[in-house]
């Protein structure tokens, strides 16, 4: 089956989860044995790579590819390439980023083929803007104009077809995936052990920095823990909005726990394996998540999670693979952090649980059902 794919991000350049599901899950396609062509956003000349199958085109966000005013690639500067490459013509296009819907539906129209697009988030569920009107109109018209739909929870599929009826019968419900990896130090009741050398509990936040994630209430949280007494640091991975990171240092600075926070920032995804490592709990204290790739990247690596079961964390987090925060406040993600802490057997419980869990999400399996599906819309192509 030949794959036409089409993401603003794509490794290395990786800003978040969407880079992530959009360059694993084209490696594990190609993996698979399929043909798959990737169109990304170039961070600076254009150019082309071909590894096993895989053809990674880089196109930069500017002419003439792209309009920047109207953040969009543009059709023929694109199709233009496509055809001057020599490129088969696809069965399948896949698209992870809206930039791409204007090019990916001309595409589609000209080649026969499918139109598939990953929906990661609802642009209409962010904060307003010019810029967010622009980039939703585009997301409007790709959800209402491709083939099929694909959101990675049923909490996604249920919100994505109440804000938008003409969807209804088109979603598909496909979860992301985890890199596995093998023979690793699952967390056991010696981190307790580990923890008292240190003389601290080293808890971990990773995840953009708005609103919805709960960073707030965890630093609230950070505070109450440690007027019981408990030694807590906080590392706080991702970035956010000048302003929105400037108030949440604020608020740290105004619970006295400034010290015991740090800001790290971006940290590239081949990073991430050490930094979950290096730490006793991964705390995901979000309002609303379309999936929540960070609770089941700490499972898949052995860590402990203090989690909520928002959005579409439930379909995968609960009492048996976790220490579940049961509402977004301070002083629920406290209790839940000292609950874990006191019960390192309740640990080591969530941490087996959540390991063998964790395997149903592996990204070979990930890309069968990603498969499986496309060939259900092109039924003559070879499944690998």
């Amino acid at each position: 089956m030949r794959v036409w794919v089409f993401t603003f991000e794509y490794g290395p350049s990786i800003i978040g989860g969407l880079g992530v599901v959009a360059t694993r899950l084209s490696q594990a396609l190609a993996d698979l044995g399929h043909e798959v062509t990737v169109f990304a956003r170039a961070g600076g000349q254009p150019g082309i790579t071909h590894d096993a199958g895989l053809t990674v085109i880089r196109l930069p966000a500017r002419a003439p590819f792209y309009l920047r005013r109207r953040r969009r690639y543009k059709i023929h500067p694109v199709a233009d390439l496509a055809a001057e490459l020599g490129l088969s013509r696809p069965d399948v296009i896949h698209v992870h980023s809206v930039p791409f819907t204007n090019v990916a539906l001309h595409l589609g129209r000209v080649h026969g083929a499918p139109v598939f697009y990953t929906c990661h988030s609802l642009v209409r569920e962010e904060p307003k803007s010019p810029l967010r009107n622009l980039v939703m109109r585009q997301q409007e018209r790709l959800l209402t104009e491709c083939d099929c739909v694909i959101v990675p929870s049923g909490w996604q599929w249920r919100t994505l077809e109440s804000a938008y009826p003409a969807c209804a019968g088109r979603v598909r419900v496909i979860a992301n995936g985890v890199d596995l990896p093998e023979g690793i130090r699952l967390a056991t009741a010696a981190m307790d052990a580990e923890r008292a050398r240190r003389d601290r509990l080293r808890l971990l936040f990773v995840g953009r920095l708005v609103a919805g994630k709960g960073v707030q209430s965890l630093l609230k949280a950070v505070a109450i823990l440690r007027r019981r007494g408990l030694p807590v640091q906080l590392d706080v991975v991702g970035r956010g909005s000048q302003a929105y990171t400037k108030h949440l240092r604020e608020t740290a600075r105004r619970l006295g726990v400034a010290k015991r926070v740090r800001w790290l920032g971006f940290r590239e995804p081949s990073a991430m394996p050490q930094v979950y490592l290096a730490h006793d709990v991964v705390v995901v204290p979000s309002r609303q998540e379309s999936f929540g790739l960070v609770a089941l990247e700490a499972m898949a690596w052995g860590v402990p999670l203090v989690s909520t079961r928002s959005g579409g964390l439930a379909d995968f987090v609960d009492p048996q693979v976790a220490e579940v925060i049961p509402r977004t406040t301070g002083l629920a993600v406290a209790n839940a952090v000292q609950r874990i802490v006191r019960q390192p057997g309740a640990a080591l419980s969530y941490v087996e649980e959540a390991r063998r869990r964790a395997e149903d999400y592996t990204w070979h399996r990930v890309a069968k059902r990603y498969a499986a599906l496309f060939a259900k819309f092109c039924p003559r192509t070879n499944l690998g």
